[in-house]
């Protein structure tokens, strides 16, 4: 190796161990309970610790420690993993969308080794462009137990998997094996409970208002300059907030 490979190993290991301190000091943060909390502090460091087991257990521990946010984005999406630095410059960081955090605890845990399994192939494989759901990838996650197709849609979770082990050994309940399905494990003795018991935030954007009139009546409506009288008390109608 020549010099100035060995200058530029260096400074790749550097900044590598730059990020992981970075990201141990938000993981760190990010679990201790404050009023501030959206998402129960507990809850947070509930799915840290499944990160990490993610990590030793699924991929030998050959990943980063994965920072987690909780952005609500498009309905449509349960999680994304951001391929490069974020917004703030944190490398290997994972989002769940909080809208979808209601949903059973091992489909929540399935949207993270997903989400954790683009982090591998991003370092360690061939990933491809958007929307990065390769035949390589699908064939890590189907191999997992969790698979997905090529637009990222969740196909469910199979019985018999990694994944499903994974869970039983972690006290996750798992649905039931379908009565039809042959060669399964039997179903849990307790129904899968949510992560979460409501969706802790609302997606914004709506751009309806609420407009009063003296006497209390509301409307709501997405005109900016709403300009009306109320029938019954002949008052005009007023933004409210």
């Amino acid at each position: 190796m020549n010099e100035t490979a060995t200058i530029l190993n260096t400074i790749a290991e550097q900044q590598q161990d730059r990020d992981t301190a970075a990201n141990k000091g938000i993981r760190e943060v990010a679990t201790t309970p404050s009023p501030e909390h959206i998402i129960p502090a507990e809850v947070v460091a509930f799915l840290y610790r499944h990160v990490d087991l993610m990590r030793a257990e699924f991929f030998g521990g050959d990943l980063p420690e994965i920072v987690l946010s909780f952005d609500v984005t498009d309905r449509r999406q349960l999680g994304h993993y951001v391929i490069r630095r974020n917004g703030v410059g944190i490398r290997w960081a994972v989002n769940l969308n909080p809208i979808h955090l209601a949903r059973p605890v091992f489909e929540v845990l399935s949207t993270l080794l997903h989400e954790a399994t683009h982090s591998w192939q991003h370092l360690h494989g061939s990933p491809s462009s958007p929307p990065y759901h390769n035949k390589e990838f699908r064939d890590r996650c189907a191999a997992f137990g969790i698979p997905t197709d090529e637009g990222g849609h969740d196909l469910g979770v199979r019985h018999g998997s990694p994944f499903e082990e994974y869970c039983r050994r972690h006290g996750v309940a798992f649905p039931p094996v379908p009565s039809a399905e042959p060669g399964g494990a039997p179903g849990p003795s307790t129904a899968p409970t949510p992560l979460l018991p409501a969706p802790p935030v609302r997606p914004s954007g709506s751009r309806l208002r609420k407009w009063q009139c003296p006497c209390g009546v509301n409307a709501r409506v997405a005109i900016s300059g709403f300009d009306a009288t109320c029938n019954l008390c002949g008052g005009r109608f007023r933004l409210m907030g």
